[in-house]
C-alpha cells in the first residue's frame, strides 16, 4: 500500500471501520513510514481534541425533563375524539419537540454507539490476554515497548517505566512488549498478581469515563479504565471486584505517567 492510499484510509482507519485484511495492511504501512505516521497521529490528536470539546459542551446535552416531555406528548392520557385544530396543534407541538430532541437524540446514539465500541474493544483485550499473556498464539511477534514508542507515540515507551502502584495482594511485572490482536496494537503489561496471571492494557480509543466492569461472556473477566488520552483495561481470571479495585488503583497513576 503507497502513502496516497493511506491517506485515503485515514479516517476510517482512525473510526476503526477498516476491514481486518486492510487494518492489517494499514499499520505494516505505518511501521515503515514516518510521513505516513505523522499524519495519522495530526489526524488523531485534531479528533481527540474535537471530540473532547464536544463532550465538555453542557449546551449540546439534552434537558433532563425532555424524555418525559416527549412521552407525554406520544402518550396522552385519555385518548378521544378530536377535532381537525386539536389534531394540526397536536402534530405542530411533536414536530416541534423531535427538533428539540433532534441534538438530545444524536447524543443518546453516539453515546449507545461509545458503549458497543468499549464492549468489542473489551473482548479484544479479553482475547489479547488468551492469546498473547496466557498462550503465544499471536499472527506477529510484540515489539519492545521503547520500540513502540519511537513507531507509534510517547505513551507506548512511557508504559516502559511505568511503577506498579502497592496493591493489595504481591504483585510483578512479568513482562512488558507492544502487540497486536485482530489488527488492533496494545501496550501490555503481564503481571503475576495474587498468583494469577493478568494482563494490564493500553490502546487506541475514546477514554472510558471512570473505572468499571466490562460484560463477560465467561471467559477472564475486563475492567475498562480512563488512561489519559488512552484507554486502559485489566483482564484477568480474578473475582470482579477484585479487577474493578486493581483498575480503579491503576487508573489515576496510570494516566498522570503517560501523561
Amino acid at each position: 500500500m503507497q502513502c496516497r492510499g493511506i491517506r485515503e484510509l485515514a479516517d476510517s482507519f482512525l473510526s476503526e471501520q477498516l476491514l481486518v485484511e486492510t487494518n492489517h495492511e494499514v499499520l505494516r504501512h505505518l511501521e515503515t513510514c514516518p510521513d505516513c505516521r505523522a499524519d495519522i497521529a495530526s489526524r488523531r490528536a485534531m479528533r481527540d481534541g474535537l471530540r473532547a470539546a464536544f463532550n465538555r459542551a453542557e449546551e449540546l446535552r439534552p434537558r433532563p425533563e425532555l424524555a418525559g416531555e416527549l412521552l407525554a406528548k406520544l402518550r396522552p392520557d385519555q385518548p378521544a375524539l378530536i377535532s381537525r385544530r386539536s389534531v394540526l396543534q397536536s402534530w405542530w407541538a411533536l414536530a416541534a419537540g423531535v427538533t428539540l430532541a433532534a441534538g438530545g437524540g444524536g447524543w443518546l446514539l453516539r453515546q449507545s454507539g461509545a458503549r458497543r465500541r468499549l464492549t468489542a474493544l473489551a473482548r479484544e483485550a479479553a482475547a489479547d490476554h488468551q492469546n498473547c499473556a496466557v498462550q503465544f498464539n499471536l499472527a506477529e511477534r510484540p515489539i519492545r515497548l521503547e520500540e513502540a514508542g519511537r513507531r507509534y507515540g510517547a505513551p507506548y515507551a512511557a508504559l516502559a517505566t511505568f511503577e506498579l502502584p502497592p496493591l493489595d495482594g504481591p504483585v510483578v511485572a512479568v513482562d512488558r512488549h507492544a502487540c497486536v490482536y485482530q489488527g488492533r496494537r496494545f501496550g501490555h503489561i503481564v503481571l503475576r498478581y495474587r498468583e494469577t496471571l493478568t494482563s494490564l492494557l493500553i490502546t487506541e480509543g475514546d477514554p472510558a469515563a471512570a473505572a468499571a466492569l466490562e460484560p463477560g461472556d465467561g471467559g477472564p473477566r475486563v475492567a475498562s479504565f480512563p488512561a489519559g488520552r488512552f484507554l486502559g483495561f485489566v483482564v484477568a481470571d480474578l473475582d470482579g471486584g477484585q479487577i474493578l479495585r486493581l483498575a480503579q488503583t491503576l487508573s489515576e497513576r496510570l494516566s498522570r505517567h503517560l501523561a
